[in-house]
């Protein structure tokens, strides 16, 4: 049974792409006063990283929690002791998520290979290097580079050894849940961010390109098995305290479409100072 994280650790957020990230991101906003965030730049992504890894220790001992696009490390150049949580999903939902939003997105820096090769989600599949991406991530292997069962087992081993909460974006109010107990955040109220609505649902992919997409992550699918059975084991250990987190979380999702829109208007603002913060 995982314990509460102590106060004098830092929090390191992996944002694993389209896995409830951008909504965690934006609640550790409003737990946190920005001075205590770093955030890695989601468009600049490698440079952001760069400029993390290369912080002074005097400045890094200042930061309670780290966040973004990232790969399992960052503990290691750490003055402070550290750990991990990230929100995981279903790897083939994950890929179609994350083509349509490449695809949809000006800013990401694959929008426009997109547009000028005119790729398909099957040539995206065959032919782009990240797959197996959350594999990649836990493990702390580059994107680029072939996944290998080396680099699986390092991230299964991560997983057990090394994160607080490992939750799943199909059961997000749940791991939120786990991320308030095991962090003593507030969550006084919350909203969902950064919904690719223009996708097919898997019903509506072809059994062919289910498998070719189920072949290209066959380790992230083990790994969301292991991160299943992680959560499970958590929920059911806490159960008492979850359920009544849940209650309390039912009552602060926002709903009301006016309230909504201030909360994204303040939830932005946070995001621009956060992001200029942790750049300079």
């Amino acid at each position: 049974m995982k314990t509460n994280a102590d106060a004098s650790q830092a929090l390191i957020f992996l944002h694993v792409p389209k896995s409830a990230g951008t909504t965690v991101n934006r609640l550790i906003e409003g737990e946190y006063s920005l001075h205590e965030i770093f955030s890695v730049d989601p468009v600049f992504s490698q440079w952001s990283c760069h400029h993390l890894w290369n912080l002074s220790s005097e400045r890094l001992v200042r930061f309670r929690i780290f966040k973004g696009h990232m790969l399992f490390g960052l503990h290691k150049i750490l003055p402070q002791p550290a750990t991990y949580f990230a929100v995981f999903r279903d790897p083939i939902d994950r890929v179609l998520s994350a083509f349509y939003f490449m695809r949809n997105y000006i800013l990401h820096p694959n929008y426009w290979r997109f547009k000028r090769n005119n790729w398909t989600l099957e040539d995206f599949v065959r032919n782009s290097p990240r797959d197996n991406v959350q594999t990649k991530i836990v493990a702390g292997a580059p994107y680029e580079k072939p996944c290998t069962a080396a680099i699986f087992e390092q991230a299964r081993q991560n997983l057990r050894e090394h994160f607080s909460v490992v939750g799943l974006s199909e059961r997000f109010e749940e791991s939120l849940a786990l991320m308030k107990l095991r962090f003593d955040w507030t969550l006084a109220s919350y909203y969902s961010f950064n919904i690719t609505r223009t996708r097919p649902k898997k019903r509506d992919v072809p059994q062919a390109t289910l498998d070719l997409i189920s072949e290209k992550n066959s380790f992230d699918i083990a790994l969301y098995a292991e991160a299943s059975r992680i959560f499970e084991e958590d929920i059911g250990n806490n159960s008492t305290e979850i359920n009544s987190i849940l209650r309390d979380l039912d009552n602060a999702r926002i709903r009301d479409p006016l309230s909504a829109k201030l909360f994204s208007f303040r939830a932005a603002a946070k995001k621009a100072i956060s992001r200029v913060y942790s750049a300079v």
